[in-house]
């Protein structure tokens, strides 16, 4: 890691991480694992370890059986998606006690021009201040970038995506996603709550992270040249070209009950109200929604 930048993305979830990865996958300064969320820190430990190297090897069968059929440069693409899923596998097998072994998969494509290493893994907002703590001594130049979108599209957004997963043969997403805000408002989706719990992420954050080691951009001024420049130079990179009308991983299209909102206040207003005290403002889309819980 000797003169290299090492980076954690830590979140939220439907906030932009999956294009922040894909423009630094492709930026000529960078190393990054094409796996984005390693998981590595939420679930190196029993009991979830068991579970992740059942899930990693079913990838692996995946990409194996899409390969038989695959030529040329998707072929080659997909070989390389294999070889890199069976060295994290190794890594996971390891279990938490050598933690080279991660920071060398890390870098395991990095050379001479190679600034910047990282994992993008949006559950790892949700750990707690001892392994972040751990997280941030891991190299000599540790750096954690936070993208927030709005509590309310985030949620609403991240509903959708689920009730995409969780979609049955006669069910539309907007009727499942509907259901599963009226679940989450009744306490039966509390993952959902945890991932919308902005104060607890960032005050864990500031508990252990320098100011100058932790950048936090919003979602929506994310794909703007304003804002890539802005990361790029927290990262120590040179500013390279971005695909902003690119959109990654899109929730499906659907609506939000209008009776759901007001329910939603008393989850949502007091991060809205965090992070206006923690930024000194927020994009107008925030503002926007904060009105409609209040």
């Amino acid at each position: 890691m000797e003169g290299r930048t090492l980076m954690f993305g830590v979140g939220a979830t439907k906030a932009g991480t999956s294009w922040l990865h894909r423009y630094l996958c492709d930026h000529p300064q960078c190393d990054l694992p094409v796996i984005k969320e390693l998981h590595y820190f939420d679930r190196i430990d029993a009991p979830h370890l068991e579970k992740e190297l059942t899930r990693l090897a079913t990838v692996r069968a995946n990409l194996l059986a899409e390969s038989l059929m695959a030529k040329g440069r998707k072929a080659a693409r997909l070989n390389a998606r294999i070889d890199e899923v069976e060295a994290w596998i190794d890594v996971m097998k390891r279990g938490a006690i050598e933690h080279d072994a991660y920071l060398a998969f890390l870098g395991r494509n990095a050379d001479a021009g190679t600034r910047l290493v990282g994992d993008i893994t949006p559950a790892y907002g949700l750990m707690e201040e001892a392994v972040l703590a751990r997280m941030a001594e891991m190299a000599p130049d540790t750096r954690f970038v936070m993208l927030l979108r709005d509590p309310l599209d985030r949620l609403w957004s991240n509903l959708r995506m689920m009730a995409g997963w969780r979609l049955k043969d006669g069910e539309e997403v907007g009727e499942k996603a509907n259901r599963l805000f009226d679940r989450m408002l009744r306490g039966k989706e509390a993952p959902v709550i945890e991932r919308s719990d902005y104060t607890g992420m960032l005050t864990r954050l500031g508990n252990v992270v320098s100011k100058e080691r932790l950048h936090i951009e919003f979602y929506e001024t994310l794909f703007t040249p304003d804002a890539v420049t802005r990361i790029c130079r927290f990262l120590g990179l040179d500013v390279a070209d971005a695909a902003f009308d690119r959109r990654v991983h899109a929730s499906p299209p659907a609506t939000l009950d209008p009776k759901f909102a007001p329910q939603a206040r008393d989850l949502l207003l007091p991060h809205y109200d965090y992070v206006l005290g923690l930024m000194g403002d927020m994009p107008a889309r925030w503002h926007q929604n904060r009105e409609v819980l209040t």
